[in-house]
């Protein structure tokens, strides 16, 4: 395992740009060590399929609530799952 070197103090964002884009990070860094994570923020999202009348019925309540559609499925979920919880099964 190679030694490591210290990664200097930058005291602008140019300097801490200039100094990356002219040295190899793997001397800095262990990329063995590197553990993947999912950005702050950014939601999860969830994709499905549903029949036509599904969906047809979908955009008819968003547009009756005035919300988009993202807002009535979350909506509709949230309430399939409460309903979940009090009567399971059903």
């Amino acid at each position: 395992m190679k030694k490591l070197k210290p990664i200097p103090d930058f005291k602008t964002e140019d300097e801490e740009f200039e100094f990356w884009s002219t040295h190899d990070f793997t001397d800095y860094l262990d990329p063995e060590k590197f553990v993947l994570k999912d950005p702050p923020m950014v939601p999860k999202t969830l994709s499905f399929s549903a029949p036509a009348e599904m969906e047809q019925e979908v955009k008819r309540l968003s547009k009756e609530r005035k919300v988009n559609i993202e807002e009535m499925v979350r909506q509709l979920v949230a309430a399939g799952l409460k309903q979940q919880r009090v009567q399971p099964g059903a």
